[in-house]
């Protein structure tokens, strides 16, 4: 009879250690995939920083500027690793192309993870930017930017 109350006894206690185990190991996937979310959301804002600070830079560049032409000739000074129109006189449009690696540095076509657009028009002394960053693997666009700016007629005293 004691065996039998020994037998009963590591049997409930086994069955114990069994549902423990199975709760922790419960506990633990809810928790990885929490981590795993978490980092998700992380590189997706970091993502989006890094975005808006490359077009805001970029509608600084062409506020700047006093013309297309103008702002193209600074777009290459600044981002040279981009595809940029011919530049021509009284330039009307231009469509640029800038890529960036996944620590947002600027790279070739062939490693680029995000893709920056930029296309500026000419429209009665108004430059006209629309400008988009977008993940090149998933395809979703991470931030887009509109701008307009007023080019001033300047005399021949008020050139730069």
């Amino acid at each position: 009879m004691v065996r039998r109350n020994r037998a009963r006894s590591s049997s409930l206690f086994l069955m114990e250690l069994i549902i423990a185990i199975l709760f922790f190991s419960a506990s633990s996937a809810v928790c990885v995939e929490f981590f795993v979310k978490s980092h998700l959301m992380s590189n997706d804002s970091n993502a989006l920083n890094h975005a808006v600070n490359e077009c805001t830079g970029a509608a600084e560049i062409i506020n700047t500027a006093d013309s297309v032409e103008n702002s193209v000739n600074m777009m290459k000074r600044l981002y040279p690793n981009g595809s940029y129109p011919d530049i021509q006189t009284d330039m009307k449009y231009a469509d640029i192309t800038i890529y960036y690696n996944d620590t947002f540095s600027q790279c070739i076509s062939q490693d680029a993870i995000y893709t920056f657009t930029l296309h500026m028009e000419l429209k009665d002394q108004m430059v006209e930017a629309d400008m988009q960053i977008v993940s090149s693997d998933s395809g979703t666009n991470i931030y887009e930017l509109s701008t307009k700016h007023h080019i001033a007629r300047r005399t021949g005293y008020e050139e730069r």
